[in-house]
Parts: C-alpha cells; sequence; structure tokens
C-alpha cells in the first residue's frame, strides 16, 4: 500500500543509461506512508511498514517499522 507522495527511484541515474539494479525491490504486504522517499538498490522486506517521510537509503528487514532521515529500525513486529 503506497500513500500520497512517495517516491520509489534510483539514487542517480546517467541519461540513458538505466540498470534496473539501481532500483528498490519491495517485498510484499509493505505499507508506505505519505512523503517517504525509496532511493538505490535496497531491498524492503516482506511485511515492512515506512514511515512517513522517512528517507531509506538502506536495506529494511522484514517484519520492521522504519522511519527517520535516514531511515532506522524503530521496531520490530510479530510475523504475519
Amino acid at each position: 500500500m503506497f500513500f500520497q507522495n512517495v517516491t520509489i527511484g534510483a539514487k542517480s541515474c546517467e541519461e540513458g543509461n538505466y540498470d534496473p539494479k539501481n532500483y528498490p525491490i519491495i517485498g510484499d504486504n509493505v505499507i508506505i506512508y505519505a512523503g517517504a522517499v525509496i532511493a538505490g538498490p535496497v531491498k524492503i522486506g516482506n511485511n515492512a511498514i515506512i514511515g512517513a517521510n522517512a528517507v531509506v537509503i538502506d536495506d529494511v528487514p522484514e517484519n520492521c517499522v522504519v522511519g527517520g532521515i535516514p531511515a532506522r529500525i524503530i521496531k520490530k513486529t510479530a510475523s504475519s
């Protein structure tokens, strides 16, 4: 589930040099709240929650809540 004004993409890319390895991979049942940014080749684990206005530049493990700039783990949730 994505809320408004979420940005997902590469940290940087050169014109004409698109490489899918530079973009995030988002798992299943992930919630991304308003204004969050997910940049670069990061992996967002299943059942993760990305807080509003968080900036994610590192991998997020499964079943975790992250927030802040840069995002850090706030809480680990029970697996679904």
